[in-house]
């Protein structure tokens, strides 16, 4: 199973939805973590369409700052057990396989 995880640093333009999209065939992921995606889910549920994924759970932006996305295929079953500004934390479980958890997060690079 393949993970796609992408600092999108801002999906409102067509051009970036589109290297998007061109990444997203080239790698075929079940799942998809954006970071920094400086959208709403609107947006978000809009692309989850057309890049033919089957579910979403976003963290939307505040302001023009931050937002988490997390998108899936038909292969995988995802379960949500915690999520903020910074994380996006579920459960991921295959047809048929056994289940294991998945936390995407993103952070300020400042540490103090």
């Amino acid at each position: 199973m393949k993970i796609f995880v992408w600092n999108a640093r801002g999906l409102g333009s067509l051009r970036a939805f589109n290297t998007l999209r061109r990444r997203k065939e080239e790698a075929n992921p079940a799942l998809m973590f954006l970071l920094e995606t400086k959208c709403h889910h609107v947006k978000l549920e809009k692309w989850k369409v057309k890049l033919g994924f089957i579910g979403k759970l976003v963290v939307d932006c505040i302001g023009k700052a931050g937002g988490l996305c997390l998108y899936w295929s038909n292969e995988v079953n995802v379960g949500p057990l915690s999520y903020s500004h910074a994380h996006i934390d579920v459960r991921i479980r295959r047809i048929n396989k056994q289940s294991w958890r998945f936390t995407g997060f993103y952070g300020d690079p400042d540490g103090t």
